[in-house]
């Protein structure tokens, strides 16, 4: 059944603890909690409360808190309206935190559902495969999947197996150990915001070598990126990484781009062309065929927008292969003119 926007926020108060739910409805009007509990009690009595569709409306109820557009789902503005009427913008943040912090709480895989791969991936690498198996259990498939193909070979083989095993864990050791894994998330994101001059400068040193080295021919380059292994494999790494960014793609030769395209699924292209540079899309659509630029738009046209991260990833999904044919030198780039 779906479910209209007042059902859904009826659902999400009875997922919230008894002393969030009452400050939400604090001052309200009668009409308003009569109006939540006419619509608790129809759907109690149509045995339409089960548990699994009220942790979906949690979940899309974190990702609306979260998301900086307005989505289809009404239950932000019904909120926000609702505790504004009563406690004033102020409160009502304070109030919307609060509620933000409970189904946290109650449920810590609705954040970690909204993780990139990447950094999920990285979190999960140092854990055991019975706890990743465990994570993997509690998100989406999709997440699951990308996140999966992100892991050591043997530890993901392991975490495959825990996942085929019968499981005995107990619903609060699953929770503790998504709680875990929400904090280093957040540990991480942190990092990231907070990220130091020092580390933005050595970013941008790394920056500066990726381009001397993408000069020379391709068994000088190996030679130094060899030489550079042996002292730091990270920043090897990174300055492999480095020498073909998405900023880049303007500079590669069409027929070498072209090869590339042709490897890239509509759908990982819609999403990476998603606010990116003119110069950079002009380039994009001039090596591709009409047929795939119809394709494209079709994909636009369903997708809606999407989130940051899901932008950023696409684009890293383009410039992988790029990386992978610079690598092995079948990469072209045009020579600058003197």
């Amino acid at each position: 059944m779906t479910l209209t926007g007042i059902q859904k926020a009826a659902l999400l108060l009875t997922t919230l603890d008894t002393a969030t739910a009452t400050d939400l409805l604090k001052g309200q009007s009668q009409q308003v909690v009569q109006k939540i509990a006419m619509e608790l009690s129809e759907l109690d009595l149509k045995g339409q409360t089960n548990g699994d569709q009220a942790s979906e409306v949690t979940r899309q109820f974190y990702t609306e808190l979260t998301r900086p557009q307005n989505g289809e789902l009404h239950i932000k503005r019904f909120v926000s309206s609702l505790l504004q009427d009563s406690a004033g913008k102020e409160k009502a943040t304070e109030l919307q935190n609060k509620m933000q912090q409970a189904v946290i709480q109650r449920d810590p895989y609705v954040i970690i559902a909204d993780a990139a791969p990447m950094h999920l991936a990285s979190v999960l690498q140092n854990e055991s495969p019975q706890a990743i198996a465990i994570v993997l259990s509690e998100i989406p498939p999709k997440l699951g999947t990308e996140v999966l193909s992100r892991l050591e070979e043997q530890k993901a083989q392991m975490t495959v197996w825990r996942m085929a095993q019968p499981t005995t864990v107990s619903r609060q050791t699953v929770l503790r150990i998504g709680e875990t894994i929400h904090k280093r998330l957040s540990e991480m994101q942190s990092q990231q915001a907070g990220q130091t001059p020092d580390e933005d400068t050595s970013t941008a040193n790394l920056r500066q070598i990726a381009l001397v080295l993408g000069g020379l021919n391709k068994e000088k380059r190996d030679a130094l990126l060899k030489t550079i292994e042996g002292k730091d494999d990270e920043a090897a790494k990174r300055v492999r990484a480095l020498m073909v960014t998405w900023e880049d793609i303007p500079k590669i030769e069409d027929k070498s781009l072209q090869e590339i395209l042709r490897q890239i699924e509509a759908s990982v292209l819609a999403k990476a062309l998603q606010g990116s540079d003119a110069i950079i899309a002009e380039k994009i659509n001039q090596n591709i065929s009409e047929r795939m630029k119809e394709m494209i738009d079709e994909e636009v046209s369903l997708m809606g927008t999407p989130k940051k991260k899901d932008i950023l990833e696409a684009r890293e999904e383009m410039v992988q292969p790029l990386r992978d044919a610079n690598k092995s030198g079948e990469l072209e780039f045009i020579e600058e003119e003197d």
